[in-house]
This record gives C-alpha cells, sequence and structure tokens, in this order.
C-alpha cells in the first residue's frame, strides 16, 4: 500500500523536530567536555560536509558585489553569534530551557520583518508577540540561579541574532538558492569560529573522547543535514502554516530526552512556557489560513527560515 504525501510528511515532521530536540541534549552532554567556543566550531565543521553535498549543483552562481555584505552579516550574526550563543545558553542552563526559548524564533522573525522589511503587523500578530513575551517571562522568573539565568539571556540573544540573520536572508533568497546562501554563510561563520575555537581550546579544559566525536557529528550531520533535508521535504509535501503547527515538538522533545538522559524536571514554569509558546505558533498558524495574502507572507517566512535553521541547532 502506497503512502500517502500527507501520512508521510506527518511522519517526517515528528524525525525533524525529534532530531531538532535532541540536538540542545547532545549539546547539553558534551558542555562539561569542551568549551562552548570550541563545540560551535566542530559543529560549523561537520556541518559543511552535508551543506556542501547539497549545493554542489549552485556553487557555480555568481554572486553579485553589493549582495557579499549580507552574506557576511549573515556569517557573523546567523552562523557564528548564534551558534555560540545557543551553546553558551545549553552549558550554562538545562538543554530542555534552552530548546523551549529557542521556539521563539518564529516570532523574532516576524517583528524584524516587519520593522526592517515593512511587513504588516495585525492584531493576531500583536497578540501572538503578547503570548511569547509572557512565555519568555514566565521562564526567566523560573531561573533557578544567576548562572541559568545568565544561559537563557544568551539563548535569548541568539534569537535575536538569529532573527537579524533570517532579514538579511530574505533580501537574499528572492535572487539564489536558499541552501546556497545557508552554505555560503555558514562558510563566512567558520572562517570566524576557527580561531574562536582554537584560542577556547588553548585557555580552557578540554576533555575529547569517542563519546564527545560521536555527538558532534550526530549534531553536524543529523542536526544540521538530515533534519534540514526532512523539513524542506515536508514544506513540499505540506503548507507551511501547518508545518509550523509541529514547533511545540521541539522542546516538548528536548524536554523528553533531558529528563531520560539529563535528569532535568519538569517544572511548573517551563510547562506554562510550553503552553504560551505553543498557543502562539498555534494562533500564528491560523491566522496565516484566513487569507491567500497571509498564507503567502507565512509560507515565504517558514521556506526561508526552515531551509536554513538546522544549521544553527
Amino acid at each position: 500500500m502506497e503512502t500517502k504525501p500527507s501520512g508521510q510528511a506527518f511522519g517526517l515532521l515528528f524525525v525533524t523536530f525529534f532530531i531538532w530536540g535532541s540536538v540542545y541534549v547532545g549539546g547539553k552532554l558534551i558542555a562539561q567536555d569542551l568549551p562552548p567556543a570550541l563545540v560551535a566550531c566542530l559543529r560549523c565543521v561537520t556541518a559543511m560536509v552535508p551543506l556542501l553535498w547539497m549545493a554542489r549543483k549552485h556553487l557555480g552562481t555568481n554572486i553579485q558585489r553589493e549582495d557579499w555584505k549580507y552574506l557576511i552579516l549573515i556569517g557573523i550574526l546567523g552562523y557564528f553569534s548564534t551558534f555560540f550563543l545557543i551553546q553558551l545558553g545549553i552549558s550554562l542552563t538545562g538543554a530542555t530551557m534552552a530548546s523551549l526559548i529557542n521556539a521563539l524564533n518564529p516570532v523574532s522573525v516576524t517583528i524584524l520583518a516587519a520593522l526592517l522589511l515593512k511587513e504588516h503587523i495585525t492584531p493576531v500578530k500583536l497578540l501572538c508577540l503578547a503570548l511569547a513575551l509572557a512565555g519568555t517571562v514566565v521562564i526567566t522568573r523560573g531561573a533557578g540561579s544567576q548562572s541559568e539565568l545568565l544561559g537563557m539571556a544568551a539563548v535569548l540573544l541568539s534569537v535575536i541574532t538569529w532573527g537579524f540573520a533570517s532579514v538579511y536572508m530574505r533580501r537574499l533568497t528572492a535572487k539564489y538558492p536558499a541552501i546556497l546562501i545557508t552554505t555560503y554563510g555558514m562558510a563566512i561563520g567558520l572562517l570566524l569560529h576557527i580561531p574562536a575555537g582554537i584560542l577556547s581550546a588553548a585557555t580552557q579544559p578540554v576533555v575529547f573522547s569517542p563519546k564527545t566525536g560521536l555527538i558532534i557529528l550526530y549534531l553536524g550531520i543529523f542536526g544540521s543535514g538530515a533534519a534540514q533535508y526532512t523539513w524542506t521535504k515536508c514544506l513540499s509535501l505540506l503548507p507551511a502554516s501547518t508545518c509550523s503547527l509541529f514547533y511545540p515538538l521541539q522542546p516538548a522533545f528536548s524536554a523528553l530526552l533531558g529528563a531520560a538522559l539529563l535528569k532535568e524536571a519538569f517544572t511548573p514554569t517551563f510547562l506554562v512556557g510550553l503552553l504560551l509558546i505553543s498557543l502562539d505558533v498555534v494562533l500564528s498558524a491560523w491566522e496565516a489560513k484566513k487569507s491567500p495574502k497571509s498564507r503567502e507572507i507565512l509560507q515565504k517566512k517558514f521556506a526561508y527560515f526552515s531551509k536554513m535553521m538546522d544549521n544553527r541547532r
């Protein structure tokens, strides 16, 4: 019996968000062995392998001179700053909490697109923003220590840097393939990751084991390669607004894996924050179904956001 496209897509969505959720747990598992800058560097190096393979047909594309400044900003903000800030946040707070805060990325993209690209913000989007902010307040108020609060702040800052990078990506996706922008941005970020990683390895304790190496490979190949492919495949089978409804699965899977592998507890603040952010995503997708224009906007937003998304996880 042949699998229906929608059934295949739903299965792939669960796989995609399971991988994305597991990336945070993987980052936490090696947080005590490697400094954040070195982890970010090694992940970036590993991610280049699947990215170069996926972008191989587009590597000969000519990039116009005036577009290089946007690519450089994407590399600095999206693939250097964001990678480092996420791993720093994971090392200071739990994988569960970092994943939940990171689920605010679509909200960040919406706000910055409205400010920089003059996209319209509707009353429903304002409500979504209020829910996202409320969820963030609940999460940060649940911090158990100053170190954990700093970790949450680092992840929140990564949401902002990725939002700016995503706006610049939107400028370029109208002219170039998304996978090419991702690959070039990652390569530019790697130029900064290498000296930062070497410096951190020379000044901070490093414990490299077979387990650490396997986790790094998993983060790069599956987190930045396989998950990106399955997500893009889902977008080809289902509307982006439908796919976006599965975003809350990322922190949910992180929470389950964190409880099983890291002994992280389900706190009341986490559950309330998860509910508020989930409502935000559902409302955003619901609004997109009201009119062709809003559907088109969300389709574009999640298309470029998702095609680059797994490189930063």
